[in-house]
């Protein structure tokens, strides 16, 4: 019998029993389906100021039922101070190569998107969450002292009432009302002088042109200047930060505050609910026109340099299919029907009787019509311009910008 040569055959053999080990794996990762591999997460970046406005466990808990529902994707709750946001986004089209990506979802202040659509900061899509108005918050205790029963209606009660607090008690000579129009204090405009002027049925921009010189306007800027002549307007009415205002107020400082219903949470936690109350913006005397008040919130928004694009538009639409859950947990937002609560009911009944100023909506250089309207007011604060010349000022500055926005 010829002997067998393992030699002549040993290549072939470990040939064989390489491929042999080869298809075993590979049949074993395929019979397992790919239990062991986990797919790609798609991290999405939600980046908001909400903190103030509402729980964080709301977010939280938001976020942990999106990602129950939608495997892959993971969702990354990033709070910002509302005007550190505001900068970011504002320069990360510029050069600044210090900042980071801000966020794939971003909550933005509506008055935002026109400017940073135009830069092509974030996407032309945004979703509307939440609303909040500016009211008149006032201190019950000081009118009391004072030998007011109720808040004033008009302007000329407004004036009889701010006399009076200032002359009630040494101290508060210079406290009857506090601003926020600080350089560095945002929407210091928008939330505290504007109001008074839509409180009067005016309109300061109306379909692309400028309409701050007529009667409204005009009485509206006396008033302010009658307020300030009269020393009766906080001494840090150039508030560098719009807390200051708040803490002015809540700590008995000021009688009265103009402010967003956002901050009811936490004027409510400082005072207690028997110390303070809101209303209205006072009106002009004799008024017969519908008032206007801004109304804020939040609204969403897609950056433009997401990865996730699409895991970033669930997300939104998820959140806005929450409104309602958001609005519940939110202190100050309308309300979507009278509630029980009598400061929500409040909000309610100012909502309900007037209508949303839509005057800069849509436009993309409302900031820089602010800080127009800004140095100007300060002119007319100095005694250096008269309510009229500030308002034909005014007037002459936004038309050139918003001639050449249109």
């Amino acid at each position: 019998m010829r002997k067998f040569d393992f030699r002549k055959y040993a290549d072939s053999l470990l040939f064989a029993l390489a491929i042999a080990v080869l298809v075993t794996i590979l049949f074993y990762s395929l019979s397992r389906g790919g239990r062991d591999s986990k797919p790609a997460v798609a991290h999405v970046v939600f980046t908001h100021w909400w903190h103030e406005d509402i729980q964080r466990d709301v977010l939280l808990s938001l976020a942990a039922e999106f990602e129950d529902n939608h495997e892959g994707i993971r969702i990354i709750l990033n709070e910002m101070p509302y005007e550190s946001l505001r900068t970011d986004l504002f320069n990360f089209a510029g050069d600044d190569e210090t900042l980071t990506f801000p966020g794939d979802v971003l909550a933005l202040d509506p008055l935002w998107v026109p400017e940073l659509i135009n830069r092509g900061v974030i996407e032309s899509a945004e979703i509307p969450i939440l609303s909040f108005i500016n009211v008149l918050y006032y201190n019950i205790d000081i009118l009391r002292e004072a030998g007011f029963t109720r808040p004033p209606r008009t302007r000329s009660e407004f004036l009889t009432f701010a006399r009076a607090v200032a002359a009630n008690e040494e101290n508060r000579i210079a406290y009857a009302l506090g601003f926020g129009l600080g350089e560095n204090s945002p929407r210091g405009i928008h939330n505290a002088v504007y109001p008074w002027i839509w409180a009067a049925g005016a309109r300061l921009v109306n379909n692309g042109n400028p309409v701050v010189t007529s009667a409204p306007v005009v009485q509206s800027f006396s008033f302010l200047a009658t307020l300030s002549s009269e020393g009766l307007i906080a001494p840090g009415a150039f508030y560098a930060d719009n807390r200051d205002k708040l803490e002015d107020f809540v700590s008995g400082r000021t009688a009265f505050m103009i402010a967003s219903t956002r901050y009811i949470g936490l004027v409510r936690e400082r005072m207690g609910d028997a110390a303070f109350n809101i209303t209205s913006v006072p009106i002009l005397d004799n008024q017969t026109g519908t008032p206007l008040f801004a109304s804020l919130g939040w609204t969403l928004g897609i950056h433009s340099a997401s990865a996730h694009n699409e895991e970033a538009r669930l997300f939104s639409a998820f959140l806005a299919g929450r409104a309602a859950h958001i609005s519940d947990n939110a202190s100050g937002a309308i309300p979507a029907s009278p509630p029980p609560d009598p400061f929500y009911s409040n909000i309610w009944e100012i909502a309900l009787a007037g209508e949303t100023a839509v005057d800069f909506s849509g436009l993309a250089d409302e900031p820089v019509l602010e800080e127009i309207f800004r140095e100007k007011l300060a002119s007319l604060f100095a005694g250096t311009a008269s309510p009229a010349e500030t308002a034909a000022a005014i007037q002459e500055r936004w038309l050139a910008i918003l001639r050449e926005a249109f």
